[in-house]
């Protein structure tokens, strides 16, 4: 969380300290006023990314996109049921999170609910990811180049039931201790 945070853009601040002058920046993130900025956690393995975001930024404004993968499915394709975004989402920057990016399938739906259902300029977008694969940064990077990912660790494949290897199974359930 903090990594993607960084990312944000900054502006100079200088701070007056008892020895003197400091010159640092200051992002959009760190004001009073979190107008900026907007997290955004695909349920419900995002929540957890969400939380600590919440840690670090106790009063930015939070959306929620239900994307589930079609488990039945050979291709596990997205499916949308739910989304919900704070008032003027379209004018914030938005991070984006979910710590699995597997196929890249979800994180591609709902980039595109915040493109066409709530008017989102795709390059303030930082997609927030723990553990990614190949496959899924590539399709990212190929159907939305402008989204900034900012990943912890990239595993090497996706197995045929579209699974991280060696990744750790279902996120969301184990998080939430319902394995």
């Amino acid at each position: 969380a903090e990594d993607a945070l960084a990312e944000l853009p900054t502006s100079p601040l200088t701070i007056t300290t008892p020895c003197g002058p400091f010159v640092g920046t200051q992002s959009s993130s760190s004001s009073n006023d979190n107008n900026e900025l907007c997290a955004v956690s695909i349920i419900r393995a995002g929540d957890s990314l969400l939380e600590v975001m919440r840690n670090i930024v106790p009063d930015v404004p939070v959306g929620k996109i239900l994307i589930q993968r079609d488990e039945s499915s050979s291709e596990k394709e997205a499916k949308l049921y739910y989304s919900k975004m704070p008032p003027h989402v379209s004018s914030k920057r938005v991070l984006l999170c979910d710590p699995m990016l597997a196929t890249g399938g979800s994180a591609c739906a709902a980039l595109k609910v915040l493109k066409e259902t709530y008017g989102v300029n795709l390059e303030n977008v930082i997609f927030v990811n723990v553990i990614s694969c190949p496959e899924g940064l590539k399709k990212l990077a190929a159907v939305y180049p402008m989204v900034k990912i900012v990943t912890a660790w990239i595993d090497p494949i996706l197995n045929e039931e579209k699974f991280i290897v060696p990744g750790l199974g279902d996120f969301g359930d184990r998080f939430f201790n319902t394995v």
